[in-house]
C-alpha cells in the first residue's frame, strides 16, 4: 500500500500594510486535512496547491483563489471549507492568508524478508529389526 504525505504551510499576508502592530495570525480551531483523491492516486499526480483565503473577524472564511492541479485543487478547497479558523489580530477588517497543501505519494517500502520455514517435526527413531519386518510399529517393538 502506498503511503501518502500531506504537508500544510501557512503564510500570513496582512493586506500588505506596514505597521508597528503584531501581524494577524490564523488559528486552526478544527483542522480538516485534504483527502487524497483516488483518481490522483491512480494517476500518481503530486504537487502543491496554493489556496488564498480571506478570514473575517467573526471566523467566516471566503475562498478567493486556488492554484494547482485541478484534481488536487478540489480536495484542498474541501479541506478549507470543512476546517474552522479564527483570525487573531483581525479586529475590524478581513485579512488575507495563503495556505499551501503539498500532496506527495511516497513509494512503498521494500517488502519484508520472507519468514524462515517452520521447523520440521522430529522423526521417530526405529529399531534395526524394523528393516526386516513388513510392518513396523509400536506393536512389534
Amino acid at each position: 500500500m502506498r503511503r501518502i504525505a500531506l504537508a500544510l504551510l501557512l503564510i500570513a499576508n496582512p493586506g500588505g500594510a506596514i505597521c508597528q502592530e503584531a501581524a494577524p495570525t490564523l488559528t486552526w480551531l478544527r483542522t480538516q486535512y485534504p483527502v487524497y483523491p483516488q483518481m490522483a492516486r491512480i494517476a500518481h499526480i503530486q504537487g502543491a496547491v496554493t489556496v488564498v483565503i480571506e478570514v473575517h473577524p467573526d471566523g467566516v472564511v471566503v475562498l478567493q483563489n486556488a492554484v494547482g492541479h485541478p484534481i488536487l485543487v478540489q480536495a484542498a478547497k474541501d479541506a478549507i471549507q470543512h476546517s474552522a479558523l479564527k483570525c487573531n489580530g483581525c479586529e475590524q477588517e478581513a485579512q488575507t492568508f495563503v495556505v499551501v497543501y503539498k500532496f506527495k505519494i511516497e513509494d512503498p517500502p521494500p517488502p519484508p524478508a520472507p519468514a524462515p520455514p517452520p521447523p520440521k517435526a522430529p522423526q521417530k527413531a526405529r529399531s534395526i529389526r524394523c528393516l526386516y519386518l513388513w510392518r513396523c510399529g509400536d506393536a512389534w517393538m
